[in-house]
């Protein structure tokens, strides 16, 4: 019964069954993954009939499991004879590439743990009113829970998804790709008030961003949301440029999102990873950036100030920066006692970009004729060694339509 089923599992993940067999299983409560795992590992060491028990248990507890259906049919293949390739009960190229991806994924996950000790670049600095960030890494399938202790985050869950049909990078509407920004969740919405497509339901989250908008990109109807009834998750690349957990893992996800006090989603290709020295580090060299812009202001003095702007790149509110430029000069005439304050403040790396940070924050602006407060967004990009302002506004929390299909 060495067939190539086996064979092939033995090329694919041999090297990694050593570390596999390490993983704290605490850090994957998803018991369906584990059975999946299971019954791999069995097949590995070539012990063919306690993967059929294996693969029997979990098709007893999740019958719409298409993957498990898969092996424990080439299983039983295997007792008639040697099998050609994984997968040869199905009839189509694509989805028998659909299940060797998720094994594939699945398995990677289960292998690689630098997830574990690690923090997410990112992630810089999270706001007090932030308990929860979701991160987004497409490139593995996989989405990550992490809890707010302090600023710091702390991975809580993490669960495997399904991107956009075409992969990622989205550009335009209908390109079936997922995009890689960052957002967040602008609603909820319960499975009753929507098809069977999209399982227990949604949380629509707020592509495209003010980034996009300036790249031209277009589209809308990006969502995190469930699978249909009849499956338990759809492969690694299924949607149309949604993304998409199973049934249980949307019930399991929604216990950290909110969106009225809007959870971040960091959508990333792929998250890379800082131990604390790196991550502190990074930290450090953004916040001194944003303590400069605000003692620059606050010094009233508007050709310094003016420098933390790009003069080729700035944009906001359709003002390039010499329009920016003279308005705010104009503004500032006759003004003193500047004081600039800041507080629930989140800063990300934005993912998809060379040396791109996000910053939000509310604002308090005070000076001897005008007290405002208000919600900021900004973009800092770095370059020549400076970081300087690329975009700047008020940070708008506006419903998109939630139209389905759109995307």
């Amino acid at each position: 019964m060495k067939t190539i089923l086996v064979i092939l599992l033995l090329v694919l993940f041999q090297p990694m069954l050593q570390a596999a067999e390490m993983v704290n299983s605490q850090s994957n409560p998803d018991l369906y993954e584990r059975g999946i795992l299971k019954t791999i590992k069995k097949i590995q060491t070539l012990d063919f009939e306690q993967a059929l028990d294996s693969t029997r248990d979990l098709l007893a507890q999740y019958p719409k499991s298409r993957l498990g259906q898969m092996i424990y049919a080439d299983l039983l293949l295997s007792k008639a004879g040697p099998l050609n390739e994984i997968g040869l009960g199905i009839s189509t190229d694509k989805a028998q590439y659909d299940f060797k991806h998720e094994i594939q994924q699945r398995w990677q996950h289960e292998s690689d743990t630098e997830h574990l000790r690690l923090i997410p670049e990112n992630i810089l600095f999270l706001a007090n009113d932030q308990p929860y960030v979701i991160v987004v890494d497409q490139e593995k399938s996989r989405i990550y829970v992490f809890r707010n202790e302090q600023g710091t985050p702390i991975l809580v869950e993490d669960y495997f998804i399904s991107i956009g049909i075409k992969g990622f990078g989205k550009q335009k509407r209908g390109d079936q790709k997922t995009p890689v920004g960052i957002y967040h969740v602008t609603k909820t919405i319960d499975g009753d008030e929507l098809p069977d497509l999209y399982g227990l339901g949604a949380f629509p989250i707020s592509y495209p961003n003010e980034w996009d908008r300036r790249k031209n990109r277009t589209g809308d109807g990006i969502w995190i949301h469930g699978t249909p009834s009849d499956v338990y998750n759809r492969s690694p690349w299924a949607s149309n440029g949604c993304i998409v957990v199973s049934n249980p893992d949307f019930t399991r996800i929604g216990k950290y999102i909110n969106s009225d006090i809007h959870t971040p989603v960091i959508v990333a290709q792929q998250v890379k990873w800082l131990n604390a020295g790196e991550w502190q580090q990074k930290r450090q060299e953004i916040l001194k950036v944003l303590s400069r812009w605000i003692a620059d202001w606050e010094s009233n003095n508007h050709n310094v100030y003016r420098e933390h702007y790009s003069k080729k790149d700035f944009f906001a509110n359709k003002r390039n920066f010499k329009s920016w430029d003279g308005h705010k000069k104009w503004l500032g005439r006759g003004r003193t006692d500047i004081k600039v304050e800041y507080r629930n403040l989140n800063i990300f790396n934005y993912p998809g970009e060379e040396d791109l940070v996000l910053m939000q924050f509310a604002q308090s602006y005070s000076s001897s004729n005008l007290n405002l407060n208000m919600a900021k967004e900004m973009y800092w990009r770095k370059a020549n060694n400076r970081w300087q302002i690329v975009y700047e506004d008020a940070r708008n929390f506006l419903l998109p339509d939630n139209q389905l299909v759109q995307n």
